[in-house]
């Protein structure tokens, strides 16, 4: 008998191969929806998002909150809060204590970036967007 030129797969070897493309197909993770959204986070903390701004002069990070993977929000001082929006997911950033960001000339804004260490492993996030936030009274939650 001639070969046809095809690969035979034997049967205990085609079902573990079968099995695995499945398994594979089925544990594929979807990114998992967001608890709040970001401007519910920020209301809830008396806060909501303000004009955009290129940069900041003379920045000088007070304190910092994670918000979600594309958002943090940052101080400068007493009533200089900023919401930072980055350009890719920085997921690492909910885990880590510490942060530092970069400046050109002393400013930080747009196109610098917020960097950390993660379980060892440097994190830089570039800033799409920089925010004023302004303060506003908090929602209260009345049950109906």
């Amino acid at each position: 008998m001639k070969p046809s030129g095809r690969t035979r797969i034997d049967r205990p070897w085609g079902v573990a191969l079968l099995f695995a493309l499945l398994s594979a197909c089925a544990s594929v993770d979807k990114a998992p929806e967001p608890e709040t959204d970001w401007r519910q986070t920020l209301e809830k903390r008396g806060y909501r998002q303000g004009e955009a701004v290129r940069m900041v002069p003379s920045f000088s990070l007070s304190g910092w909150n994670y918000i979600d993977e594309y958002h943090i929000q940052v101080d400068d001082g007493p009533g200089r809060d900023y919401l930072i929006t980055f350009s890719i997911p920085c997921r690492e950033l909910q885990w880590v204590e510490r942060i530092g960001y970069t400046t050109s000339a002393g400013t930080f804004g747009v196109m610098e970036r917020i960097l950390a260490r993660h379980v060892g492993q440097p994190v830089s996030c570039p800033v799409s967007e920089l925010h004023r936030l302004e303060r506003v009274e908090r929602s209260s939650s009345g049950g109906s």
